[in-house]
């Protein structure tokens, strides 16, 4: 029968391809051919994944700069061989010098000049070449999520949000799209803000990934074909990036296992005030060790 399903699933995958390639959203320019000052490709693979805070807007005006911030920041690094990827989350709040404009919050580079911009400053920050860019905006993670029927996280101990009225008791708390939503980006009930926010990014993920991997979701034709279509439906990338791209990344991510991708946080210093505003400050000496390694793929 787990046969029979199988083929049935990439069947249906096979079919219904174009439509899924056609839904996908394309980024002209995240990468302008006039900069000539590119880091050299690495031997492994890096996406620079985005969570957008705009709802709504099925148009590419939606990625334009000044239309949104970016609430997520992710550099997923794929090693050339062995069977680990790495997640490296750069907290919102980092300070640093954002190309051709001057310093502020990395989330701001993506509000003045969209994905692009945003691209350059974390090749700038790095040194590490981003081979592809993909962006989803708050509607699509709520539909992902949904597709997958909703994801299990577990709490070590309660959490409440004085400001909204939100609360998530200890042990385990059921998300669907729009709680899910929430869980992520709240961040005003918690003493470390955004840092605490990144962490709780991190736990979703790592719920999102082992729900995918035993919910049968890529064996059942059905599940599978509804997360494809909200996953394709929410996805705006880079113009190099095909729908086969994407397939081929989800299948090296199967293979790899949620209990081989490493989540880890950008090295970095104390909080501080600048311009009226609390930001996070760089620990450049841990920061450019950690990028040197993914680099030279020793990470």
């Amino acid at each position: 029968m787990g046969t029979v399903l199988f083929l049935a699933a990439s069947a249906l995958t096979a079919w219904r391809t174009t439509s899924y390639d056609r839904n996908i959203q394309r980024l002209p320019d995240v990468f302008p051919e006039q900069r000539t000052t590119r880091p050299v490709p690495d031997p492994g693979q890096n996406w620079l994944l985005i969570g957008s805070d705009l709802r709504g807007d099925e148009t590419e005006e939606k990625w334009r700069p000044g239309r949104a911030r970016s609430d997520t920041i992710l550099l997923l690094h794929l090693p050339e061989r062995g069977r680990r990827a790495y997640v490296v989350s750069l907290p919102r709040d980092l300070w640093v010098e954002i190309p051709g404009w001057r310093h502020a919050k990395i989330n701001a580079a993506f509000s003045q000049g969209g994905p692009a911009l945003l691209t350059e400053t974390v090749e700038e920050l790095s040194g590490i070449r981003i081979d592809h860019v993909a962006v989803v905006d708050f509607d699509g993670f709520e539909r992902m999520t949904d597709a997958l029927g909703g994801v299990d996280i577990t709490l070590e101990q309660s959490i409440y949000d004085p400001t909204n009225g939100w609360s998530w008791p200890a042990g385990v708390n059921h998300l669907d799209g729009e709680s899910a939503l929430r869980f992520v980006r709240e961040r005003k009930g918690l003493s470390g803000s955004d840092l605490d926010r990144v962490r709780r990014q991190q736990l979703f993920l790592r719920a999102m990934a082992a729900k995918a991997a035993s919910s049968g979701t890529l064996r059942n034709p059905f599940k599978l074909d509804a997360f494809l279509s909200a996953a394709s439906e929410s996805l705006a990338v880079d113009s190099g990036t095909e729908f086969d791209t994407l397939r081929a990344l989800a299948m090296r991510l199967t293979r790899i296992g949620p209990g081989r991708v490493t989540y880890l946080t950008l090295p970095n210093g104390s909080s501080s005030w600048i311009d009226g505003q609390s930001v996070v400050l760089q620990d450049k000496e841990r920061a450019d060790r950690l990028f040197a390694r993914i680099r030279s793929g020793s990470l």
